[in-house]
């Protein structure tokens, strides 16, 4: 954009303010037909609202102010004022007081201070649009840090609320949902239109004009009004919402202040949860009318899925239901500021004849196309497509990356750190967002192909499992892409297992012949064959049927024979009692409860006795007296589930490596065993004493005996010699190479010697404390940072003469430590690690360079 484009801009931004303007009169006319004032607590219990109005609206504490600094992002853009969030944790115990007077005097209705009111605005470009159209550009508001610990606490308490009675629907920007269940639900939906042929329906993918900064601010007051938030939250949002001012900033040129008089602010905490407030009366309106007809499954019609401004309708009778959707749409919109763009509005039709498409063109005016992209994810009206549209796709580009990455000078661990923080989040957006893939060949060639990255092309010196197990167990964490994917699997399981979203449940079973835990635990897929003709199902089932032993040897507390013996019907509901709720334990056995117990569970006496039947043969099994993995690390935990799912499957995948061989090797050559616990603690702690990879990477190769030496390549390649290349006597073993080598050994003499005049003091020289830095006792804990790194270089300046017959210099040792040491300290800066913790680290250094080579000037 040129010198002139932000006055450009300025102008637009102007203009845009008038647009959808109402008198208070009419807004509550307008409102007062299109929802219902309590519609958000019209069914909800006198003492539950009472408690929501409470959260909302007491004073603010200490607690919250401190708990909203501690959670703000370092390195951040500042607001107007140039004060950063590092500013704010410096000096927490000096500022949190007077935030939090200023906070609750807002609350109580007095104004919010002017700084709060301004803001500076900067464009980001939306990716694959065009550069030069002021309509593809976000501007993202740069706030100031006050107001944004403010904003933030009143989005934690809003959202707590919301989560309780915005409709499942809306996936955005709540705890608990995610992207993927709207997904999912697009996905079901097509599986169960490509069964149901004679459904016609449309799948809309509704796109809204500038939907964040439309939105009408007295419409969004008066829905808080609607809501019942209270006055202090409503005084809250009145301070923030009731005057703002800005300045652009484009190319580094600021404009003069001007006002914004509508629209969230894309960069405050609260924005996205006062949109879907606001955007809730509209999806409700389309809930509950009659006239837009939803996908049926039995009782229920699935109408919309949201995530936050990206809405989707799902809609049979194509023509009346998306001509009375886009009425309630224009209709909200002219009161709330939402304003539909018809021609990004994109629809995908099933079951639809080429002449019934023209005519619902025609009369909706909308666009059908034959594939759309939604949430980051390419949608066909075939979910045959989704495999090659998304991930052949994204692999592709991958691919390029990877070859791109190949010319660079990385290390081994950067080209690890390429694939966790370039590859893998990629791939792991669609494992979560798309559980469609049953061909698992995939996996291998993925697999190859990063393979072939980390390797450069050659051939590998560390076992795939290896690399992929945990840091903490003497891995590399490298990404493995398959487990990643199981991980994935069983959080669409965790579904099936608990039986309480009922709406996936009916959506992805809408042919089931049995419950899901007649597939799961009792083999009932043999007896219906089609149960694993659904693409999603298919996908989950084969990642169960692989760790069902693993996870469950004996039968699950989680396990509902009630559900599982129950007679399929669509709607089958929730609230199916589990083994857990149903049987005792009396001495050494196990009983099923009395049918007098169970009244409410079981539907009657045959029922009854069905259950007990399938007890019987349960009991032979035996039943899980503690929780299992599966319960512990998925179905009770409400976060971090992938993680921990990848962690457990990571675990047994490697389990074969637990002692590995590198261990037995280094064993055989010092002439004992180093103990386990050794082990353990190098992997967890004893590379903590640095941030530089290239010193963590030593500590690895010694580990796995990385380097190629003169034995091992006479093998390779049927040489002759395999004499050491330093003294040209003995064998050139790995072992001998880094220690028993007479000159070697002279070099880690006049080494140890240093260490000696260093720290004042005698101790043993063991070959695990100088080759891999398993120190032990032998040097106090106040010196083992400065000994890692001083045998850390000291390897580094061996492998760099490796092959030659000369060896590192003293002095050469010593520039190495000073680079070192001032890498420490910049490390220490810039993680605030304090420069007393830094100079106690490298102080007797220090105190013997100015002693013995007056090099250093303490």
């Amino acid at each position: 954009m040129n010198f002139m484009a932000c006055y450009t801009i300025k102008e637009n931004i102007m203009k845009m303010q008038f647009k959808w303007y109402l008198t208070p009169s009419k807004l509550s006319k307008m409102y007062k037909n299109i929802s219902d004032k309590r519609w958000w607590c019209g069914e909800t219990k006198g003492d539950m609202y009472h408690m929501w109005w409470t959260a909302l609206n007491y004073k603010i504490t200490q607690q919250e102010i401190e708990s909203a600094i501690q959670n703000m992002q370092l390195g951040k853009s500042p607001g107007p004022d140039g004060l950063t969030s590092k500013y704010y944790k410096t000096l927490k115990e000096y500022l949190t007081q007077p935030l939090m007077e200023v906070c609750n005097q807002i609350l109580e209705g007095k104004g919010a201070p002017e700084s709060w009111k301004e803001a500076f605005i900067t464009l980001i470009p939306k990716l694959e649009s065009e550069k030069t159209q002021l309509k593809n550009y976000r501007p993202i508001s740069l706030l100031n840090v006050d107001y944004k610990i403010f904003a933030d606490i009143l989005a934690s308490r809003l959202k707590k609320v919301l989560n309780e009675v915005i409709h499942k629907d809306q996936a955005g920007f709540l705890p608990g949902r995610h992207l993927s269940d709207n997904t999912r639900n697009i996905i079901d939906v097509l599986e169960l239109l490509q069964t149901n042929m004679n459904t016609k329906a449309v799948l809309i993918f509704i796109d809204a004009e500038k939907a964040f900064d439309n939105i009408s601010w007295k419409f969004m007051k008066k829905n808080l009004e609607g809501m019942g938030v209270g006055r202090a939250f409503q005084n809250g949002i009145e301070a923030i919402y009731s005057e703002q001012k800005a300045k652009l900033i484009v190319n580094n040129v600021v404009t003069e202040e001007f006002k914004i008089e509508k629209g969230t602010r894309q960069g405050c905490p609260l924005s996205p949860l006062l949109f879907i407030s606001v955007l809730e009366v509209l999806l409700n309106l389309i809930r509950k009318d009659q006239r837009v007809e939803g996908i049926q499954v039995g009782g229920k019609q699935y109408k919309l899925k949201a995530f936050a401004d990206d809405l989707v309708l799902t809609l049979q009778e194509p023509e009346p239901s998306t001509k009375r959707a886009l009425e309630l749409i224009s209709e909200f919109g002219r009161v709330a500021g939402f304003k539909l763009n018809k021609q990004k509005t994109k629809v995908l039709v099933k079951n639809l004849t080429p002449s019934e498409i023209d005519g619902f063109q025609k009369e909706t005016e909308l666009n059908v196309v034959k594939k759309v992209k939604y949430l980051g994810v390419n949608l066909t009206g075939k979910n045959l497509n989704l495999f090659k549209d998304n991930y052949e796709k994204c692999w592709s580009e991958i691919k390029k990356d990877l070859e791109i990455w190949s010319r660079l000078k990385l290390s081994l661990l950067g080209r690890i750190a390429a694939v966790k923080m370039n590859v893998l989040p990629r791939m792991l957006f669609l494992f979560q967002a798309l559980q469609i893939v049953d061909r698992v060949e995939c996996f291998g060639k993925w697999q190859r192909d990063i393979m072939k990255f980390v390797w450069q092309g050659k051939k590998p010196r560390i076992k795939f499992k290896i690399l992929t197990d945990a840091k903490e167990r003497g891995g590399f964490a490298l990404p493995d892409l398959r487990l990643y994917y199981e991980a994935a699997s069983f959080c669409w399981m965790k579904d099936w297992f608990l039986l309480e979203n009922t709406d996936v449940l009916d959506l992805e079973g809408f042919n089931n012949a049995f419950g899901w835990h007649a597939y799961l635990w009792y083999d009932k897929v043999k007896l219906h064959k089609l149960f694993k003709n659904h693409i999603v199902r298919k996908s989950l089932f084969n990642v169960w049927t692989k760790y069902k032993d693993l996870l469950e040897n004996k039968t699950p507390r989680w396990l509902s024979p009630v559900e599982a013996k129950a007679t399929k019907i669509l709607n089958m509901g929730g609230g199916w009692a589990k083994y857990c709720e149903i049987i005792e334990r009396v001495g050494d056995t196990w009983r099923l409860q009395s049918f007098e117990k169970l009244k409410g569970k079981v539907r009657d006496w045959f029922h009854y006795a069905q259950i007990l039947e399938i007890f019987k043969k349960d009991k032979k099994i035996g039943f899980q007296v503690e929780k299992s993995k599966l319960e512990l690390e998925l179905l009770e935990p409400k976060t971090k589930v992938l993680s921990r799912m990848y962690n457990l499957l990571l675990k047994w995948n490697t389990q074969d490596e637990t002692v590995k061989s590198a261990m037995i090797k280094w064993a055989q050559d010092i002439g004992y065993n180093i103990m386990f616990e050794d082990w353990e603690r190098l992997w967890t702690t004893g590379m903590k004493f640095t941030a530089c990879s290239a010193l963590k990477e030593n500590i690895m190769k010694m580990m796995y005996r990385w380097y190629m030496t003169p034995v091992k390549l006479a093998k390779i390649y049927h040489l002759s010699d395999n004499k050491c290349w330093k003294c040209k006597e003995a064998e050139g073993t790995f072992f001998h190479l880094w220690w028993t080598c007479p000159r070697v050994k002279a070099f880690w003499e006049m080494i140890y010697n240093e260490l000696k005049k260093v720290f004042k003091y005698t101790f043993h020289k063991k070959p695990e404390a100088f080759l891999l830095g398993i120190v032990g006792q032998r040097v106090p804990k106040k010196d083992r940072t400065f000994f890692l790194y001083a045998t850390t270089a000291a390897r580094i300046l061996i492998a760099k003469y490796w092959k030659a017959q000369e060896l590192p210099t003293l002095e050469e040792w010593h520039t190495q430590l000073m680079d070192y040491m001032e890498l420490a300290e910049m490390t220490g800066r810039i993680r605030d690690l304090g420069e007393e913790a830094v100079e106690e680290d490298w102080k007797k250094f220090k105190e013997y360079l100015q002693k013995h080579y007056k090099l250093y000037e303490c």
